[in-house]
């Protein structure tokens, strides 16, 4: 089931009372300690302890959901940023404001009149105006930034790899009523110019999960013109009737 929306206003991380940086099984040990303080089977149920920890829930399924999460911490951030900018600008209006009294107060004089605009009030509309229009110009700043980067990081999935970052093992049983393949039926189940090289290793004999005895087992080691298409490769296959599929530079972790 789906991780649910949650007021954008609630901060999860203050909720559970953790670090952003929390790693899950802390985000799970403080959820367990303060649904304790709302549980309905620990304190009498009321609409404000059932709202809170239905919001407990939810702050745990999006936190323990990598993808809701990074979702969550981008808008998290965001809004803090908003925060802070609108709290820099109320500061600087304040210390713009108590500036300008201050100097009012020490003149003793009504400040002179521009078309019927007192200057002081003026200079205090265009100071705010001006202060809009930089945060408005950094916020533009930093999206577009963010758009680059987003497009420098989808670039460096098609920039030149090494050949075993993007190779793709796989085994299959050959005894018995297992499977006849060779190089040519290994390449020819990918589209066309994504499979570089398929490299033939030998046959073992290993122990499968489930069976008594060892099964030979044949190897190959399909290398792909692209990180991209050796990820969607791994996804979606074809791997009917392949005993396992691994990336080639992870560790060899199957008993011999």
């Amino acid at each position: 089931m789906a991780p649910n929306s949650a007021e954008p206003s609630v901060d999860f991380y203050e909720l559970l009372a953790i670090p952003a940086t929390a790693s899950e099984s802390e985000i799970r040990r403080a959820y367990r300690k303060t649904s304790l303080l709302y549980h309905p089977d620990k304190v009498k149920p009321t609409p404000e302890t059932l709202d809170k920890f239905q919001l407990l829930q939810t702050a745990l399924n999006i936190l323990t959901d990598a993808t809701e999460r990074t979702k969550y911490d981008q808008s998290r951030e965001a809004r803090q940023r908003r925060i802070a900018e609108n709290a820099a600008l109320e500061s600087r209006r304040r210390k713009m404001k108590e500036d300008l009294e201050k100097r009012e107060g020490a003149s003793g004089e009504m400040p002179a009149s521009v078309n019927g605009v007192k200057r002081a009030w003026s200079e205090r509309e265009l100071e705010i105006k001006r202060i809009a229009e930089e945060n408005r110009k950094r916020r533009e700043a930093a999206m577009l930034q963010k758009r680059r980067d987003a497009q420098a990081r989808a670039q460096a999935d098609e920039k030149p790899t090494d050949s075993i970052d993007r190779s793709v093992k796989v085994r299959w049983i050959k005894e018995g009523d297992g499977l006849d393949i060779d190089k040519e039926s290994l390449e020819e189940n990918f589209p066309a110019g994504e499979v570089e090289d398929v490299l033939m290793l030998k046959d073992k004999k290993r122990r499968l999960d489930g069976r008594d005895k060892k099964v030979l087992l044949g190897t190959a080691v399909v290398v792909f013109k692209s990180l991209v298409a050796a990820k969607k490769a791994v996804t979606r296959g074809p791997w009917q009737g392949i005993e396992s599929v691994s990336w080639a530079a992870d560790k060899e972790s199957d008993a011999s």
